[in-house]
C-alpha cells in the first residue's frame, strides 16, 4: 500500500505529534508498505527560533498555508491513502479531498477553548479563534476521522454536528517508547542529580502548565496529604515545564519548598526512571484527549491515581484508582487510605500489564491498516457508482 503521512511543521515544536507520525511511519514500513511523510518546510520562517509569536509566527503561516498546499497536492498524486496525523492540520483536507484520506484527532480542547467552552480557564485571541474555526471546518469535510479516545470521538460528533456513523472510529494511541520498570539502582543513577536518592519516597506528577493539567490542583492535593500526615516522608516530584509564578507562590505560601522537587523537561529515560521509583503517579487532569502518563506509568508498573472522568477512566481501566480532580481534600483522603491498603495496591498494579497491552504500537498500526483498506474500498465503490450514474 502507498501511504502518505501528513506531518507537522518542525518549527512549531509539536514533539508529541512528530513522534506519533515517525512511529507510525516506521511501523507501517515494517509491515511492508511504501510510506512517505509530507510536511511543511521552513523557508520563510527558516531563521526564526519561535513560530508562536511575532514575525516568526506570520512567516510560519506562509510556509504552512501558502507554500505547503502546493507541495501536498503534488505528493497526493502518488498515494493510495493520505493520513493527516494531527487534526490541527485539518485545514489541508480541501487539497486532498478527491483522494482517499483520514485525519487522526488527538483532542478537541483548542477548538472548545476557541468556542468559549473553557472561558474561565483560557482566553483565545481573534487569530486563534479563526484558526480553530478553520480546523473545525476541515474536520467537518474530512472523509474519515480516527479519534484517540471515545471521549474525543464524542466531542467530534457534537462539535462537527454530524451523527455517529462510519465517518468516526476510535483507535487508541500506542506507546511510542518502550516504557518498562527499571531496576532501582539504574533509576537512582539517572535521577540523583535532581536530589532523588536511594531512600527518597515520592509522589509524581507529569505534565505541562496548561490549565487542564491541573498542576495547582496537584499541589493542593499534596498539601492536604501533608496536613493529614505532617511526619510523612513522601515528597512530590513535578516533572514538566518550569513552574509558573502562581505555582511558586503556592509552594512558598504553604512552606512546601523542602518537599516539592521541580524537575524540568526530563528525558524519556528519566521519565521511565521516575515512573519506576515513584510510590504513585497523581494525574488529576481536568480534561484530556488521551492521557499518556497513565499508561506510561502503568507500563513501569506504577500505581496510578487519576481523574474519575473520561478519557482517564477509559485509558486507566481497572488498573487505576480514581479521584475527583476538583475535590483536593477528598482526593488526598483516597490517596492516603489507598497507600495504606497493601492488598488494594497489589490488586491494582497486577492489572497494569494487561491494561497496557491494549496500547501497543503494533495494535494501533494494525487498526490503521484495516481502516486504510476500508476507506480505499469505499472510495472505489463511490467512484464506480459515480461513473455508472
Amino acid at each position: 500500500m502507498k501511504i502518505l503521512l501528513v506531518g507537522n511543521y518542525e518549527k512549531d515544536k509539536q514533539f508529541s505529534m512528530q513522534k506519533f507520525a515517525s512511529c507510525l511511519e516506521e511501523e507501517l514500513r515494517q509491515q511492508g508498505n511504501e510510506v512517505k511523510t509530507c510536511k511543511p518546510t521552513a523557508i520563510f520562517g527558516k531563521y526564526f527560533k519561535s513560530t508562536s509569536q511575532g514575525l516568526g509566527k506570520w512567516l510560519g503561516y506562509l510556509d504552512k498555508y501558502l507554500l505547503f498546499p502546493i507541495i501536498l497536492k503534488k505528493c497526493a498524486q502518488w498515494a493510495e491513502i493520505i493520513h493527516i496525523c494531527d487534526h490541527s492540520n485539518a485545514m489541508y483536507v480541501p487539497y486532498i479531498k478527491s483522494h482517499p484520506h483520514l485525519v487522526t484527532c488527538h483532542d478537541m480542547m483548542a477548538i472548545r477553548c476557541a468556542l468559549g467552552e473553557f472561558s474561565q480557564h483560557n482566553q483565545v485571541g481573534k487569530t486563534g479563534r479563526l484558526q480553530q474555526q478553520w480546523i473545525l471546518s476541515g474536520l467537518k469535510t474530512a472523509n474519515h476521522i480516527a479519534a484517540v479516545s471515545n471521549a474525543t470521538k464524542q466531542d467530534l460528533i457534537r462539535l462537527t454536528n454530524q451523527p455517529s456513523n462510519s465517518k468516526f472510529s476510535v483507535i487508541h494511541n500506542g506507546l511510542n517508547f518502550p516504557f518498562k520498570s527499571i531496576p532501582k539502582e539504574i533509576a537512582v543513577d539517572l535521577l540523583e542529580k535532581y536530589g532523588i536518592l536511594d531512600n527518597t519516597e515520592f509522589l509524581l506528577h507529569v505534565g505541562g502548565n496548561q490549565w487542564y493539567k491541573n498542576r495547582k490542583g496537584v499541589l493542593e492535593i499534596y498539601k492536604h496529604i501533608i496536613n493529614r500526615q505532617p511526619n510523612c516522608s513522601l515528597k512530590l516530584v513535578m516533572a514538566g515545564q518550569v513552574f509558573t509564578e502562581e505555582l511558586n507562590k503556592f509552594v512558598q505560601q504553604f512552606d512546601l519548598g523542602d518537599r516539592v522537587i521541580e524537575l524540568t523537561e526530563p528525558t524519556t529515560e528519566e521519565l521511565a526512571a521516575l515512573y519506576s521509583l515513584t510510590t504513585a503517579l497523581i494525574f488529576p487532569s481536568l480534561c484530556e484527549g488521551f492521557g499518556w502518563p497513565i499508561i506510561e506509568a502503568q507500563a513501569c508498573n506504577a500505581l496510578v491515581f487519576t481523574s474519575n472522568r473520561e478519557p482517564m477512566t477509559e485509558i486507566g481501566g481497572v488498573a487505576a484508582l480514581y479521584i475527583d480532580p476538583e475535590a483536593p481534600e477528598q482526593a488526598a483522603t483516597i490517596i492516603i487510605d489507598s497507600l495504606n491498603n497493601k492488598n488494594l495496591i497489589e490488586k491494582t498494579t497486577q492489572s497494569n500489564m494487561l491494561n497496557v497491552s491494549q496500547f501497543s504500537i503494533e495494535s494501533m498500526v494494525k487498526k490503521y491498516l484495516s481502516l486504510y483498506k476500508s476507506i480505499i474500498s469505499k472510495n472505489v465503490i463511490s467512484n464506480e457508482n459515480s461513473t455508472y450514474n
